[in-house]
């Protein structure tokens, strides 16, 4: 995981201006964030942190999923995450709009830049405007962290109330929570050496 040094550094840009890297970079950042969330939410429900920050690197979820379940995780009033869900909305309007935006503009251009659809953005208005959903982004649910749980993402999962956590393996924990499948980790470099050594490409 990214570091929170790093993290708060890359989500408080002094810029006036953007460029494309700028904007990828920024993104890459909210996502970091979103998995800090999400770390912090698994640490409240009986997860270990080792085992958490496993989970954070070995589940995928998209970005509206991933928004959806670290905030249901946050909450302690054992509710069904849709109702949890709708007391959010209900009091968090502008919240859910930016995520709305930020989940089918922002995020669309970052896998576009990504997976190479586009070489870069160069209309700066588009830039400026895509850096400011981003940004707008982290200050707003930054605000209703504070204002539903008296915490920010950058405080540590016991200023938040987490405990030792229960001995469960990271399987385990996914399932019970609803996070999907645990990924398989990349190969290992020994194995991707050994498979180039039978190729005309050995290393």
């Amino acid at each position: 995981m990214m570091s929170l040094k790093r993290l708060k550094s890359g989500l408080s840009p002094s810029k006036t201006t953007y460029d494309s890297s700028d904007f990828f970079n920024l993104h890459r950042y909210i996502e970091a964030y979103l998995k800090r969330v999400l770390l912090i939410g698994l640490r409240l429900n009986k997860v270990k942190y080792e085992e958490s920050r496993k989970i954070v690197g070995s589940t995928y979820l998209n970005t509206a999923a991933l928004i959806e379940k670290a905030l249901f995780l946050l909450d302690s009033s054992k509710e069904k995450q849709s109702i949890v869900l709708r007391h959010l909305k209900s009091n968090h309007e502008d919240f859910f709009i930016i995520s709305d935006i930020l989940i089918k503009f922002s995020s669309k251009y970052r896998n576009r830049l990504a997976h190479g659809t586009i070489e870069e953005l160069k209309n700066q208005e588009l830039i400026k405007l895509l850096c400011h959903v981003n940004e707008s982004f982290f200050k707003e649910f930054e605000s209703l962290l504070e204002f539903e749980y008296g915490h920010s993402a950058f405080d540590q999962p016991r200023d938040w109330g987490a405990t030792r956590g229960t001995d469960e393996n990271i399987t385990a924990s996914a399932s019970r929570l609803k996070l999907g499948k645990i990924l398989p980790e990349p190969l290992s470099m020994v194995t991707v050496k050994n498979k180039l050594n039978n190729t005309a490409y050995k290393v």
